[in-house]
């Protein structure tokens, strides 16, 4: 049984806990909605500049730019663009006002991103490569049914191909080619070197 509580600011009997909660939850969206269409503006004057700095630097070089500067990834600076473009009063096909968030523009703009937004991350393809060619099933023996010899040579194999992965996911960030520095790219090697000798 509920009691009744008084309001202490209007000295109004406060409404019930199962009255209050779908209010509160229905304000807190309102709240959201509001700041998602509050910053939509913002999002248009970020693409507009990210395009206008993307004509400056090649393909190799912006992902690396984008996150070393905003923390973003070059997929995201895409949806600002794309979304600046759709909405610019100049060039765009439709109004800022026709999207209640980013998010729906996104949703609604799925599927029809351009092929060099789709594309793998250069190292995807050199990793699969070498998860292809784990052996599963070796892996997946009890340790129990293998010796030790056995055992030592199955971790030092899963040792190399993880070594190997790490090694092409961190060579496409260090590169100096890729926004890294010959200093760090000597530095993975070194790491990478040793880690082999040591598995």
């Amino acid at each position: 049984m509920t009691t009744a509580v008084t309001h202490k600011n209007e000295g109004s009997i406060a409404r019930p806990l199962h009255v209050l909660v779908p209010l509160i939850k229905k304000d807190l969206a309102a709240a959201e909605e509001a700041a998602e269409r509050a910053s939509m503006p913002y999002y248009v004057a970020a693409g507009e500049k990210i395009g206008e700095a993307k004509g400056q630097m090649s393909h190799a070089e912006l992902g690396p730019w984008l996150k070393r500067n905003f923390d973003i990834s070059y997929s995201q600076a895409q949806s600002y663009v794309k979304f600046a473009e759709t909405v610019s009063p100049e060039t765009g096909s439709r109004r800022l006002q026709e999207f209640s968030s980013l998010t729906e523009f996104n949703r609604e703009h799925r599927g029809h991103t351009s092929p060099q937004t789709v594309r793998p991350q250069a190292w995807h393809d050199p990793i699969k490569s070498i998860v292809n060619r784990v052996d599963v099933d070796a892996l997946n023996l009890r340790r129990t049914e293998m010796n030790r010899v056995e055992e030592r040579d199955a971790q030092r194999k899963l040792a190399l191909q993880l070594i190997d992965i790490g090694y092409k996911a961190l060579a496409t960030k260090l590169h100096p080619d890729k926004g890294g520095s010959r200093d760090a790219m000597a530095r993975l090697n070194a790491v990478r070197d040793r880690l082999k000798q040591h598995a």
